[in-house]
């Protein structure tokens, strides 16, 4: 009966398509590279580097998220920071969406740059936008550049981020280092 389940999981694998050798995917909690879709099992690499042998029928029988088959890869993030006076919250939020408007890999039907909300006496910004890439090293790469960019407009502004870990930069120094508030 197993074997059978197995070869139907195969079919179904085979026919429905929801990954293919050398797709990245998500199954379960494991993430990782197909490397082979058998009659009986397929086998993913993990990300630390591991073979994991997966019976069909149970890898056709849950929620597979294939990576590879995405368009585009979403930059998320909140900000928080001590609330500063509105001429600076509108200097901070025009000059974040010129900062994605200028990187031509952000996609401009998705930008969504807002001052959300003030929760314990801290602004939040959200910043929702998607960047054309389906490689993750140039999303890494522009995702930085956002957040270099989002830094230095902040330090502008005269605005201080927030939270549990707070990136404090020594005028004299210059060197970041990590402090948890007291």
């Amino acid at each position: 009966q197993k074997t059978l389940e197995n070869v139907i999981g195969a079919i179904t694998l085979y026919t429905a398509r929801p990954v293919s050798a050398g797709d990245f995917c998500r199954f379960g909690r494991v993430k990782g590279t197909v490397e082979e879709i058998g009659l009986r099992s397929t086998i993913i690499r993990t990300m630390d580097r591991s073979m994991l042998v997966i019976p069909n029928s149970m890898f056709s029988s849950v929620e597979i998220e294939n990576f590879s088959q995405r368009d585009r890869i979403r930059f998320f993030r909140r900000y928080q920071m001590q609330i500063p006076k509105s001429g600076q919250m509108r200097q901070i939020l025009e000059q974040i969406r010129q900062l994605a408007a200028d990187n031509t890999l952000v996609l401009d039907e998705t930008v969504s740059i807002r001052f959300e909300t003030i929760a314990d006496a801290n602004a939040i910004l959200r910043i929702d936008l998607g960047v054309g890439t389906t490689d993750y090293q140039d999303f890494l790469a522009v995702a930085e550049e956002l957040n270099l960019g989002i830094l230095d407009i902040a330090d502008q502004a005269g605005a201080r981020f927030t939270g549990p870990a707070r990136l404090n930069m020594d005028s004299a120094d210059s060197t970041p280092e990590a402090n948890s508030p007291a």
